[in-house]
């Protein structure tokens, strides 16, 4: 614990008063909009502002916009406890479904007036002296750089937020249209031309079976090795009604979800308690992990059957659930078609009009679509955190990253974390666990308030 804030003395205040706090949030996505919601609601005497890169509310799900984008496990998991939607149109929705979900919801909890939009993160240091931090912000608009202080600071970035291009050679000598998942332009037109494709993380897998069907040919460029599912976590659902990849809410039942509010709420429940039952299949040696890891394989390769050599390019040879896990029964149907190119090799140059791979093979594209995910959510290198004595975040971070309940360093006063080290589970409700984050920051908060402590920090 800090000392008494000099603002205020405890023994001065009625018991149950709340001293004045200025909490500033960075990010708007999920973690930001919960923030605020739930800070206002729960926090008195509170100045509150969120500060976002973006024009608009919903983090990664405003900026992802490629085609095929889809979540890979259900939505009617993948929501606030409180603000339930009957109305999502299938089991697994496209990702503009889920970016207008949290546009209702931040509406309608009048979330925007707390935020602060094209506003860039730069930086952020605690002052010892006065007990604040000090945040540093690029305003998009006009690139001025401005500051912000604030008594307590949420990181509230996610997980998929900061995209870099790939270091390939030549990849900017490229004269044919260039395109990245994570930065999508919506005007893009296929146009029966020839795509390559680099990457087979989440994005690629959904990429590659969107655009299959309207290019002339497509070049697949996967250099690693991933084990692939048939369904996501808890997909009980979609085995009960057929055993497809995927189905559409009939109007009938999203009428009946809408007119019974607890008719949906037990099939929020029946969904969430499969995605729960899934965690068993992530412990190594047990029973239940030997029999999905043999389905999976069992799967894959029966997926594959045409093409063996894909099925041995891509067997990894670590277990099964050792990492994450993306439904991709439309991506390995796409793999074998007549007009895609499976390429198990690293590039090593890009010309102007094409790709040459490490064998000096070389193949014309039109269009490079870099399908290489993010940055490690957890690199704090280009928006550096100074906490106690000058310590950054990243030599807090180095080797290995670690906080208390994944959202509290060492070293950090008054700093939470939304989905920080060891904070995401491999199976379950990612939305409820932020939930339970934010409750237990906002408990911390009213700690401060209520004894008049200038900081709290884990030592």
């Amino acid at each position: 614990m800090g000392p008494i804030s000099p603002e205020t003395n405890p023994w001065d205040s009625p018991i149950d008063s709340c001293r004045p706090i200025k909490v500033i949030c960075i990010g708007a996505g999920i973690s930001g909009i919960l923030a605020g919601i739930r800070f206002p609601q729960r926090i008195k005497n509170l100045d509150f502002t969120i500060y976002e890169k973006n024009i608009d509310v919903g983090g990664t799900w405003f900026e992802n916009r490629y085609p095929g984008l889809g979540p890979d496990f259900s939505c009617h998991a993948y929501q606030y406890t409180f603000a339930s939607n009957p109305n999502w149109s299938r089991f697994y929705p496209p990702g503009k479904e889920i970016q207008e979900y949290l546009q209702g919801v931040a509406r309608k909890y009048n979330v925007k007036k707390y935020i602060r939009f094209a506003h860039l993160f730069k930086s952020a240091e605690w002052l010892e002296e006065s007990g604040k931090w000090e945040i540093t912000l690029e305003r998009l608009c006009d690139k001025e750089v401005i500051k912000d202080h604030a008594d307590v600071l949420l990181k509230a970035t996610g997980l998929l937020n900061t995209w870099h291009w790939p270091d390939i050679s030549g990849l900017h000598d490229f004269k044919g249209k260039l395109l990245h998942s994570a930065d999508w332009d919506e005007s893009y037109n296929p146009n029966n031309g020839t795509v390559a494709v680099i990457g087979y993380g989440p994005s690629g897998m959904q990429i590659i079976p969107a655009l299959q069907p309207l290019v002339k040919s497509m070049q697949c460029y996967v250099r690693g090795k991933s084990w692939i599912a048939q369904y996501g976590p808890g997909a009980d659902e979609l085995k009960e009604r057929g055993g497809g990849d995927n189905f559409e809410h009939s109007i009938e039942e999203i009428r009946q979800f809408n007119e019974n509010p607890e008719t949906y709420l037990q099939f929020r429940h029946k969904v969430e308690g499969a995605l729960n039952k899934a965690q068993f299949v992530t412990f190594r040696g047990t029973e239940a992990n030997k029999a999905f890891s043999e389905a999976t394989d069992k799967w894959m390769k029966d997926a594959l059957v045409k093409r063996p050599d894909i099925y041995e390019s891509l067997k990894p040879d670590y277990p099964v659930a050792c990492r994450r896990l993306f439904p991709g029964s439309r991506f390995l149907e796409a793999l074998i078609r007549d007009n895609v190119e499976f390429i198990p090799k690293e590039i090593k140059h890009i010309t102007t009009t094409g790709i040459e791979d490490e064998d000096g093979v070389f193949r014309k594209a039109d269009t490079i679509i870099c399908a290489t995910g993010f940055d490690p959510p957890l690199n704090a290198n280009e928006s550096p955190i100074i906490g106690k004595g000058g310590t950054t975040l990243s030599q807090i971070w180095d080797p290995s990253p670690s906080a208390y309940l994944s959202m509290c360093p060492e070293k950090m006063p008054n700093f939470y974390i939304f989905l920080g080290p060891n904070s995401v589970p491999s199976a379950g409700s990612t939305i409820y666990m932020i939930e339970s984050y934010c409750e237990y920051m906002i408990k911390c908060v009213q700690k401060l308030q209520r004894e008049r402590l200038k900081s709290m920090t884990i030592s």
